[in-house]
């Protein structure tokens, strides 16, 4: 409302400039209202920085700046009462040439908030663009003002200062508008308008005191400032534009410093031939001068920015490790020096590290914690290989060393080495975990002799190690090579889908009738060149294909249909199968479930679903309904390897589980010496868990001496090796006695 007030007014105003005469001139309109309603523009701008917020500190320094041009017009109306002529130089010049150094102050403020932060080299392009302005007003203009008013050398200085500080607010604010690019906002812009209607006041203010003065010169100048200040006033009220990080952001141009370093060569070139000031050609050299530093610090700056893309080419973000390019130049150079030796080839040694595990921290506890157990092994990598060699990451979780010089027994060391920090437990947010690794080595020259089959060579291998759940391997002509090597993915999906796969049962003893009353049903692929392949040999290769539904579909009817039959005999048994986190939080599952009960005529109690603490993290509130449906169908839910994970009994109080079974960690620190500690904490588990109405089972018995332990604490089932080991169905003994007369004692 204000404004709209004092732009009424100035409307007003202006119209009567030019509707009178050259001779009337009133001094308490063209000086005191003039200068009353500068005033109130000028406070109005200094009132919007009254608020301690970003950004303020510009319409304050503004309001200042415009201050002292007010105050101006107040001292210059003051001198001029009576039809006296001020001095010149006068007090007003004073304030008037204050404005200056504060409007640039602000401007650059202005220009700061709306980049966000000007370099040096921006400094300098104001700088440069000052100087050479200076210098060309110097050169050509400081003699003729000094000759046309007549007046002493500082009237003439003063006078010169006008232009020169008009001509650099001109190139600060045309080059801001270039610098902002598009980004400029409504504010920035009607304040570079009020800049540059005092560009043209002064321009005509100029004019008039050489004697060139003419009716619409006097005119414009007139209101020029009162139009400035009140265009400059209303625009730090106006909104701020947001930004958008989505746009392309421009370079800001170096053409106006340029034009400025050309008029000051220019100005010291024409000096050798017509007589110069002095102070143009000292402005001049100090334009040129302040050119070759920005182009030092341009240059060095890219330098600098050329050294940071290109580590940043060449470096994965996450790890701080090398990349897949750095992989790529690394091996490039060495196949190349290669190609050109004729005898006694360099060896190498290329290990593919693909971490075990990985997806269960991603799924349990996000994909920050992941990209934070990444973040530490890093670090671990670099330490593990030292100097030897160089550590990539290629991507996700798979990570590759490059040995120069190295055989396999180098290879075999730094491979141990990198099982032993991986295999520390990461701190993930205040919880431990623990992921392994699967390593395959190829050799050059002996496997490969370009990087496409080094690393084909690697990744097969690697392959097998996690398939056989072996730390590492070596890359085999005989396994891995040739036209005939399995591809195992796809024949998995075609055993799948045929159903190429058989059950072996671990039987589960009670501890306290000695009977057998449980099995574990435990998957087995019989595969033509592998043989009888175990479940973590394959299974973590049926998760990344997305098989696991069908392959637990197959185990469940497999399982219940033995379970059916063994009941139709008279041999009441309970089995137990495990479900992945995944299948367990599918919305078919408990119709599976249910529908193989009705199909097999089999009570809930004949089946126990075995799932993993990571399964109740990674979905609690869909596990906890899905265990519930279980329990109100009469199965039993049991939490395996129970203590592994990174749950705790607190979990279960809201969970409807029936069983816990202990992993066998627990149970083979109980062999070793000072397990004080592990026996009490098995203990206290075990009695938790019965305070809770849980089942106890302990897996993992290699012996007689463990066997009677975990009797005496209370536990109630038990299985492992020394009991028995998994069998197919037609060979599988229910005799305990016999079972455990039968079985080997020896350990996984």
């Amino acid at each position: 409302m204000l404004y709209a007030v004092l732009g009424a007014l100035l409307v007003a105003y202006i119209i009567s400039v030019f509707a009178r005469t050259a001779a009337q001139s009133w001094t308490w309109l063209d000086g005191w209202s003039v200068a009353s309603l500068e005033l109130v523009a000028v406070a109005l701008c200094v009132y919007k920085g009254r608020v301690k917020r970003p950004g303020r500190s510009v319409p304050l320094v503004l309001g200042l700046g415009l201050l002292c041009w007010t105050l101006g017009d107040f001292v210059l109306t003051y001198e001029s009462l009576g039809g006296k002529t001020p001095a010149s130089p006068s007090g007003a010049d004073v304030l008037y040439l204050l404005f200056y150094p504060l409007a640039y102050v602000a401007v650059v403020k202005s220009l700061q908030r709306a980049l966000g932060r000007l370099a040096r080299p921006n400094w300098l392009d104001g700088v440069v663009a000052g100087l050479g302005a200076a210098a060309l007003c110097a050169a050509f203009a400081f003699h003729s003002i000094h000759h046309l008013t007549g007046g002493t050398t500082l009237s003439a200085a003063v006078n010169l200062a006008y232009p020169v500080g008009d001509l650099l607010m001109l190139l600060l604010v045309i080059g801001g508008t270039v610098l902002l690019a598009g980004r400029g906002s409504r504010q920035w812009y009607l304040q570079a308008a009020g800049l540059l209607v005092i560009v043209f006041g002064d321009t005509f203010n100029l004019v008039g005191s050489s004697g060139l003065a003419t009716r619409f010169g006097n005119d414009v100048n007139a209101f020029a400032w009162p139009t400035a200040i009140y265009l400059i006033s209303m625009s730090v009220w106006l909104p701020e534009r947001r930004l958008d990080p989505l746009r392309e952001q421009k370079v800001s141009s170096f053409f106006l410093p340029g034009v400025a370093a050309a008029a000051g060569l220019f100005i010291l070139v024409a000096g050798t031939i017509h007589s110069i000031s002095r102070v143009a050609l000292w402005l001049a050299v100090a334009t040129l001068l302040t050119v070759g530093v920005r182009l030092a610090i341009s240059a060095r700056s890219l330098r600098v920015l050329t050294e940071e893309r290109n580590r940043q080419a060449h470096t994965d973000e996450l790890t701080g490790l090398g990349n897949r390019r750095q992989l790529a130049l690394i091996l490039d150079l060495f196949f190349a020096e290669q190609a050109n030796v004729l005898s006694d080839p360099r060896e190498l040694a290329f290990l593919f590290v693909d971490l075990n595990h990985f997806k269960e921290i991603n799924d349990s506890f996000g994909h920050p914690a992941g990209d934070e157990l990444l973040r530490q092994i890093g670090p671990r990598l670099t330490k593990a290989v030292g100097s030897a060699g160089s550590v990539v990451r290629l991507g996700g979780d798979e990570l590759a060393v490059v040995l120069m010089d190295a055989d396999a027994d180098v290879a075999v060391k730094v491979a141990e080495r990198i099982i032993t920090e991986i295999g520390e437990p990461f701190l993930l947010n205040k919880i431990r975990a623990t992921v392994g690794a699967s390593i395959g080595i190829a050799l050059v020259p002996s496997n490969a002799t370009d990087p496409s089959g080094l690393l084909w060579c690697a990744d097969v291998a690697m392959y097998r190690a996690k398939l056989g759940n072996i730390p590492f391997v070596f890359y085999d002509q005989d396994i891995d090579g040739g036209e005939d090597q399995p591809n195992l993915l796809d024949e998995l999906r075609i055993a799948v889908k045929e159903g190429d796969f058989v059950l072996h049962y671990q039987p589960q003893l009670d501890l306290k009738t000695g009977q057998i009353l449980a099995v574990e049903a435990l998957i087995r692929w019989p595969h033509a060149k592998l043989g009888l392949v175990p479940p973590m040999k394959f299974l973590p290769l049926a998760e990344d294909a997305g098989l696991m539904w069908p392959l637990t579909t197959w185990v469940l009817n497999e399982a219940l249909a033995q379970c059916a039959a063994w009941r139709s005999s008279g041999r009441l048994l309970a089995v137990s199968v495990n479900v992945a986190t995944t299948d367990l939080l599918e919305a078919e599952f408990l119709d599976l479930v249910k529908g193989l009960l009705t199909r097999y005529n089999l009570p809930g109690e004949a089946v126990v679903i075995e799932i993993t603490e990571t399964t109740i993290i990674k979905d609690f509130l869909r596990a906890q309904s899905v265990i519930l449906g279980l329990r109100e169908l009469g199965v039993v839910v049991s939490i395996d390897d129970f203590g592994a994970g990174f749950t705790s009994l607190a979990y279960l109080s809201s969970l409807a589980v029936g069983e816990l079974k202990l992993d066998r960690a627990f149970i083979t620190a109980l062999n070793a010496e000072g397990r004080g500690r592990d026996l009490e904490l098995v203990r206290a588990t075990i009695n938790l868990g019965h305070e809770m109405g849980l089942r106890v089972v302990a897996e993992g018995i290699e012996d007689v001496e463990t066997l009677d332990l975990i009797g005496e604490l209370g536990c109630d089932l038990a299985q492992g090796y020394f009991i028995s080991r998994p069998s197919p169905a037609s060979r599988l003994s229910f005799n305990s006695s016999e079972v455990m007369a039968l079985a080997e004692p020896t350990t996984v």
